[in-house]
C-alpha cells in the first residue's frame, strides 16, 4: 500500500510521457549501469524476466532502447532518444522524490531502501541459466 501511495504521482507523470514505472526503471538502470541482458535487469530490479523483456521490446519500438546485437540474448542499451526522455523526466522525478522525502522523512526512506536491498533477487541465480 505504501508503494502504491508513493508511486502514484510518478505513475501519472510517466503516463503523460507514454511510459510505465517499469519502463522508467529499466531506462534509469541502463543509463546508470550501462548495457545489460534481460535476466540481469530483471534480477537487479526484482522483476520477472518475461514482462521485463516485453517492456524492453516496447521501448525498442519507441526508439528508446536498442539491442547491441541482433541476437535473442543480446545486451540492451539506452538509445540517445532514451537519454533525452530521461533529461525531460529528471526535474519531475527529483521534485517527486523531494516531496516524498519531506513527507515521510529521511529515516523512513533510508530504512525502506535498506530493507529492499536486503531482499533476495526475484529471479534466483541457478546453474545453467543463460541471459
Amino acid at each position: 500500500m505504501l508503494s502504491r501511495y508513493a508511486s502514484r504521482q510518478l505513475d501519472r507523470a510517466l503516463a503523460g510521457h507514454g511510459l510505465t514505472l517499469t519502463q522508467f526503471q529499466l531506462m534509469l538502470t541502463l543509463w546508470e549501469e550501462g548495457p545489460a541482458r534481460v535476466v540481469a535487469l530483471a534480477r537487479r530490479l526484482r522483476l520477472d524476466p518475461g514482462p521485463t523483456g516485453r517492456s524492453l521490446a516496447r521501448l525498442e519500438n519507441e526508439g528508446i532502447v536498442s539491442r547491441l546485437q541482433q541476437w535473442r540474448f543480446s545486451e540492451w542499451a539506452l538509445h540517445p532518444d532514451g537519454v533525452a526522455h530521461l533529461e525531460v523526466l529528471e526535474p519531475i522525478w527529483h521534485d517527486l522524490d523531494r516531496s516524498l522525502r519531506s513527507e515521510f522523512g529521511p529515516d523512513l526512506i533510508s530504512a525502506l531502501v535498506r530493507e529492499v536491498d536486503r531482499l533476495p533477487a526475484w529471479v534466483p541465480c541457478e546453474a545453467g541459466w543463460l541471459d
